[in-house]
């Protein structure tokens, strides 16, 4: 150790340079600035590379070079201290380190070389980002038209959901002066009618009632978008039973029951709809009931992730694959009004309501073995901006 640091018995290097202060002068000089610039290229190599590592997967290869010039700027300051002590021992050393370093380096640079090659140029690069601008600029566009679009939609919505609501309303008073004028008419002078006069007037009352449901149907509709009813956690089973409560002369008058499985979850909602969702789908569900089967309907809850799965099941006539799809849509009816009350409209609140919620309704089912209505509603749903979706049967 003491000859690698002392030089032993070795003369110095400046012996070869005969004592002569110029010479000695001109190669200490430059070797020490060619030492100042292998130190200093590391330096900016290494600053570069942690600040732009994300778009280098070579970084290594990076500290591989710094390594390697280091040691070339160590072998040059040798080179000035061995002017004076003769460590030749180790300037050997480290030049060897130098030379593994160096082959170590080489070696490394030889699989970058593809990938070095299939880099792009600055002018591509200014190309790319030019086409990458301009792509930015027509999506812009276009999600302003989408914008505009979206309000000019909700505004016509809004204006389509006030028409129907106002006219519905509207036609309330003239069909009760109808109802009301034919059944006077009926108590007071049923004696003076012949059969088809009375007829003709039961035909009336019927037609005015069908009419007096689509009007509330259509109005409870119309509503599902204007509510203002909060959103707030409560027992869906109290939920589910005021709905059956409502229900009840109707299911009596059908025979049929309808069982709530226990420990119904808890459910953050505008229990107002909610109790209106069910009423409707139990009605419907105890309505479409096979020839000599008492309906029987089945309402249960589970959860789901992020979201609440109801599900009301029926044991009734069911619904044909082919029409699982469109018994959403408004005035959608699969049977005629002789064999079937109904205006078409129910389950079209229903899947309004739902979406109010933003949930999701959907019907599973085989012609003559029930259907199941089932629900997913997230577990805390945000109360959307008022607004109506009015899809009609296209078959209208």
């Amino acid at each position: 150790m003491s000859v690698m640091v002392e030089g032993g018995s070795f003369l110095p290097h400046g012996v070869c340079y005969l004592q002569q202060p110029n010479l000695i002068l001109l190669h200490v000089v430059s070797d020490a600035l060619v030492a100042l610039a292998y130190f200093m290229i590391p330096v900016a190599l290494i600053y570069l590379s942690r600040h732009i590592a994300w778009r280098l997967s070579f970084s290594w290869a990076v500290g591989l070079f710094a390594a390697f010039i280091i040691l070339c700027g160590a072998g040059h300051v040798l080179d000035i201290v061995v002017i004076w002590v003769p460590v030749y021992w180790l300037q050997g050393f480290q030049r060897a380190l130098t030379a593994a370093v160096s082959i170590a380096t080489a070696i490394s640079i030889i699989p970058l070389i593809p990938r070095l090659l299939s880099m792009r140029t600055p002018e591509e690069l200014e190309a790319a980002n030019l086409r990458l601008r301009e792509e930015i600029k027509l999506r812009e566009g276009a999600e302003a038209d989408l914008r505009r679009s979206l309000t000019e939609y909700k505004r016509a919505v809004q204006e389509l959901e006030q028409f129907a609501y106002i006219t519905s309303h509207d036609l309330q008073a003239p069909l009760r002066n109808v109802a009301g004028f034919s059944q006077l008419l009926v108590r007071r002078h049923r004696d003076k009618l012949n059969g088809d006069a009375v007829e003709f007037l039961d035909f009336i009352d019927k037609g005015v009632r069908q009419m007096q449901s689509l009007i509330t149907d259509l109005l409870a509709l119309s509503r599902v978008g204007r509510s203002e009813g909060t959103f707030v956690r409560a027992p869906l089973d109290t939920t589910v039973r005021k709905a059956i409560a409502a229900l009840a002369p109707t299911l009596e008058s059908r025979g049929a029951s309808v069982l709530v499985a226990d420990a119904l979850p808890d459910v953050k909602a505008d229990h107002g709809l909610l109790t209106q969702l069910f009423q409707n789908l139990i009605d419907n569900s105890s309505k479409f009931q096979r020839p000599g089967v008492a309906p029987l309907v089945r309402v249960s809850a589970w959860p789901d992730g992020g979201y609440w799965h109801l599900m009301v099941k029926d044991n009734g006539i069911g619904v044909p694959a082919d029409q699982l799809e469109t018994i959403f849509a408004v005035f959608r009816r699969l049977h005629h009004a002789d064999e079937y009350e109904g205006t078409g409209i129910g389950l079209a609140i229903c899947r309004k309501i739902v979406r109010h919620h933003g949930g999701e309704i959907w019907a599973e089912s085989k012609a003559g073995e029930g259907t199941e209505f089932h629900i997913r509603m997230p577990r805390e749903p945000v109360k959307p901006v008022a607004g109506v979706e009015l899809k009609l049967d296209p078959a209208l």
